[in-house]
């Protein structure tokens, strides 16, 4: 969806927009608008009878109104955190009580600030029973989405058993890698079993060694 920003300059054409939307395609809709309000940001001080009487019973006028009070609360929401990072075993012990049940293999993405909070968590895929492939880049795409400075991953073992299969060293070391080039580390990698856990911190298997220069400035002729 695109987003344009409410100007001086453009905001009859975006009010006259939504209200068109909404049903009311007479330009009369929009004088009336802004002969109650003189502009949008006026809305704000507005009283409640003043927004009564510019509504007067039609559905349409309360939702303009209303969609102007939901973007402007958008505009100030602060960011969730849904918890804070700062052990394996303790992000363990909650992935542990969502997945270990679980009768699909399930992937999780944990997306983290530079504080190590995480700020988005997504399913990225469920799969097969014994199966659940997934590309990097699928992963990366939420952590640059939500503007994430680290990830975590995890997936569960229907079988119970929390020992990684080859596979999944290898996809987490792709990742990892991939985590490397693009400046978006992957802080852990978990296997869940039904009663304990694998992780690739705890195995002194992350970080991996550095191997692409992060500082290199660019060049020019």
């Amino acid at each position: 969806m695109r987003q344009e920003r409410v100007t001086r300059d453009n905001e009859r054409q975006l009010v006259c927009r939504v209200l068109r939307q909404l049903g009311h395609s007479d330009l009369r809709e929009v004088e009336r608008f802004f002969r109650y309000f003189h502009s949008v940001a006026a809305l704000r001080y507005a009283s409640q009878r003043q927004c009564r009487q510019y509504v007067s019973g039609d559905t349409a006028r309360q939702a303009l109104l209303t969609a102007i009070e939901l973007g402007r609360w958008a505009q100030r929401a602060p960011r969730p955190i849904y918890g804070t990072v700062v052990a394996s075993h303790q992000i363990a012990e909650s992935l542990m009580d969502d997945l270990r049940y679980r009768p699909q293999e399930r992937l999780e993405a944990l997306i983290l600030d530079a504080r190590h909070q995480v700020i988005e968590r997504q399913t990225v895929f469920v799969g097969t029973l014994d199966s659940c492939p997934v590309h990097p880049r699928e992963i990366f795409r939420l952590a640059v989405l939500a503007g994430g400075a680290a990830i975590v991953v995890a997936h569960n073992h229907p079988s119970g058993q929390a020992k990684p299969s080859t596979n999944d060293l290898a996809f987490m070391r792709r990742l990892a890698r991939c985590g490397q080039l693009m400046g978006i580390p992957l802080l852990d990698g978990f296997v869940i079993g039904l009663r304990s856990y694998f992780s690739l911190r705890e195995a002194e298997m992350l970080p991996l060694e550095q191997t692409v220069n992060q500082s290199e400035g660019l060049k020019s002729d």
